[in-house]
């Protein structure tokens, strides 16, 4: 009978060990090149929180910078807390500066707004026109100041010669949310027809004003417009009673 040769099997066993050890191999390096984006995922974490936190606390020294150098600027505006007296008009500078300064820091509506003020208070009415233009542009939505913005910015117009520009300021304080500012807009159109010898034009803004809002403030100055042209027979210019001031 043959003799049966039993087949040697060392080779197959050995190129299994290998394919075990390539496999090992191949998960050790995959743990390795995971630790390392863990380590860069984590990295970048953590130098992103940094940044934020840099970035939270630069803009909330700037905010309580710009606070503080708003405060001291309303305080020259407004001649309340000064250690010493000081003549209008260096007030006025001194609140500029401080307010330039309180905007360069950190922009806001007021300050905007104030800034024109003061140059306007200052006879520099093309850098008011500037500063108000610039306050419409930027905020929007700070539809509490707006009103004041626009009447101020026609007052710096007329100031400037500029009457078309004004009345046409004055025609968007008039659309102003509704018309609440109408009356508003319509007795500042009729000061400056008055003062500009455009007196059958002023005379019919201030009939409208008693014909469409007469429990309106400025009823009371239109009212007295119209009857001394009664008295006088003409639609002669006379004295009209001064705004309040705006601040």
């Amino acid at each position: 009978m043959p003799k049966v040769i039993k087949k040697k099997i060392v080779k197959k066993v050995k190129l299994q060990e290998e394919e075990v050890k390539s496999a090992a191999m191949r998960s050790l390096d995959l743990i390795k090149e995971r630790k390392k984006t863990a380590v860069y995922v984590l990295a970048g974490f953590v130098i992103a929180v940094v940044l934020i936190a840099g970035l939270m606390f630069y803009f909330s020294s700037a905010e309580s910078k710009a606070r503080t150098l708003a405060k001291e600027a309303n305080d020259y505006y407004y001649n309340i807390n000064l250690k010493t007296p000081m003549p209008e008009t260096e007030r006025w500078k001194k609140s500029l500066d401080l307010f330039q300064r309180s905007i360069a820091s950190k922009a806001t509506p007021s300050a905007q707004y104030y800034l024109g003020n003061c140059y306007a208070n200052l006879g520099d009415h093309d850098n008011a026109v500037k500063a108000y233009l610039t306050f419409l542009d930027k905020y929007k939505s700070a539809r509490e100041i707006m009103p004041l913005v626009y009447q101020k910015l026609a007052v710096s117009y007329i100031r400037l010669g500029k009457g078309d520009d004004a009345i046409k300021t004055l025609n968007k304080l008039a659309e102003f949310e509704n018309g609440i500012f109408k009356d508003t807009a319509m007795v500042l159109t009729a000061r400056y027809y008055d003062t500009t010898g455009k007196q059958e034009e002023a005379l019919k803004k201030y009939k409208e004003i008693v014909k469409d809002y007469p429990s309106s403030p400025w009823s009371i100055e239109a009212n007295a417009r119209i009857d001394r042209d009664k008295v006088s027979g003409t639609s002669a210019a006379t004295v009209v009673v001064p705004a309040p001031a705006i601040k």
